[in-house]
């Protein structure tokens, strides 16, 4: 068993280095007036332990919903379950092993839903590319990629320009790059459903990705 595990645990490292050794940021990008990685480190710093509902990132869900031209009562937290919505993690109190302390940065993890449907929103931001690599197990578990898919998947996100989804072949899963307030990587990672299966379109996820990450951009 701990062989096996350490044999994943290798195949998932090797396929992070492949997406960041591929990694190049468009030339001359400028990030203006929007989150910077203190902010994120902070505000996931601030996240209570217990977790919470609320998103303390200025998304409105609903808004999104409209634009993307989904149906149903959109808003934070989970559609059938009294549980905790919210998470936060930064490279202050992460594994000391783990990404965020290999790239300093925070990420801060928010549930939405629309009617029946529970949606997972990442914000995350780090000092050097690839920050999207910190959420590479979120993007299989929910996607149903191994580390194979998320080679690809990860070089085309951090590829795209700011403010433009790229989906997973499934269509469930969307990660949409940033713009920042100062230097560092950032993207806004979008999960509807698991194991590759949502109720929403391809074009619903794409949607509500591109409209979310307007919201946060300057």
């Amino acid at each position: 068993m701990t062989r096996r595990r350490g044999e994943r645990v290798r195949r998932w490292a090797a396929a992070v280095a492949l997406v960041a050794a591929a990694v190049v940021l468009p030339a001359g990008c400028r990030f203006g007036d929007a989150l910077s990685v203190d902010e994120v480190r902070e505000i996931a710093d601030a996240v209570d332990p217990e977790g919470g509902i609320e998103c303390p990132l200025p998304y409105d869900f609903a808004a999104a919903a409209g634009a993307a031209g989904v149906a149903g009562a959109a808003g934070p937290g989970y559609a059938t379950a009294d549980l905790p919505a919210l998470s936060g993690a930064s490279d202050g109190g992460s594994d000391p092993d783990g990404p965020l302390a290999r790239n300093p940065g925070g990420v801060v993890s928010c549930v939405f839903h629309i009617g029946g449907e529970d949606l997972e929103v990442h914000t995350v931001a780090t000092r050097r590319p690839q920050a999207l690599s910190v959420l590479f197990p979120v993007v299989a578990k929910a996607a149903g990629l191994g580390p194979e898919g998320l080679v690809p998947f990860g070089a085309q996100a951090a590829a795209a320009k700011a403010g433009v989804p790229v989906l997973t072949a499934s269509g469930n899963v969307a990660a949409v790059r940033l713009e920042l307030d100062g230097d560092g990587d950032a993207s806004l990672l979008l999960t509807a459903g698991g194991a590759g299966h949502s109720g929403l379109s391809r074009g619903q996820v794409e949607g509500l990705a591109q409209a979310l990450a307007g919201q946060v951009q300057g």
